[in-house]
């Protein structure tokens, strides 16, 4: 029988970064002292320097830290996936910045007249 604990972590090799160094990183870069994050987090201080320590956290570990220090951890591990992911938001955003070059280039063509009409 193999053991599924530590399964996700043999042969990791460039598979995935690192979170604990991720969450470490962020969390030295807060006014917040490490004491004050945990507590927000309902953890011991001892808890908190653990997951500095971890490979991999689980998905709600990562959903508490992102909400306690506003920065969105998800997101910032998402971009080193070999592929681009479009958010939602950045879809909406495509599509209105879109627009907004459709209704300028309406706008230029209707200058380019009236100056054309001012010079006759």
């Amino acid at each position: 029988m193999t053991n599924n604990k530590t399964k996700h972590s043999q042969n990791r090799g460039d598979q995935y970064p690192l979170v604990g160094n991720f969450i470490h990183y962020h969390i030295m870069q807060q006014p917040e002292t490490k004491t004050d994050i945990a507590k927000a987090l309902g953890i011991l201080p001892k808890g908190l320097g653990n997951y500095f320590k971890r490979d991999t956290l689980q998905f709600a570990v990562l959903w508490k830290l992102s909400l306690v220090l506003k920065h969105n951890f998800i997101a910032q591990l998402g971009e080193y996936l070999p592929y681009r992911f479009e958010t939602i938001r950045e879809k909406a955003l495509k599509e209105e910045l879109a627009e907004k070059n459709a209704h300028i280039q309406k706008l230029e063509i209707q200058l380019e007249t009236l100056r054309e009409i001012i010079r006759k």
